[in-house]
């Protein structure tokens, strides 16, 4: 049965690689020294973005709309936070400054 969840998480699946190639250049562009363990905890952090709107997106669509609203909230809190930590991190092994 394709649902409306269905078409979504399809178009996030192919809008990662825009994404990935995206973090490429900007990561070349910015001149940081992106290490595997850095390109990991950014790939984690991505992860669980997706999952996190997904599962909000999926509670709204079983018709549990509060709990939806409240983990999407309480999710773009958490992930502010961790990713003003991930930005840190990564920023810290800059080449070059930005003018």
């Amino acid at each position: 049965m394709l649902t409306n969840l269905v078409i979504l998480a399809f178009l996030v699946g192919l809008l990662t690689v825009p994404v990935v190639m995206g973090a490429i250049e900007w990561s070349k562009h910015l001149g940081l020294k992106m290490t595997w363990w850095k390109w990991l905890l950014s790939a984690l952090y991505y992860i669980l973005l997706l999952f996190l709107i997904l599962a909000a997106f999926t509670f709204i669509g079983e018709g549990e709309p509060d709990a939806g609203w409240k983990t999407l909230v309480s999710s773009a809190v958490l992930m502010f936070i961790l990713g003003a930590g991930l930005l840190r991190i990564i920023m810290a092994g800059r080449t070059r400054n930005l003018k």
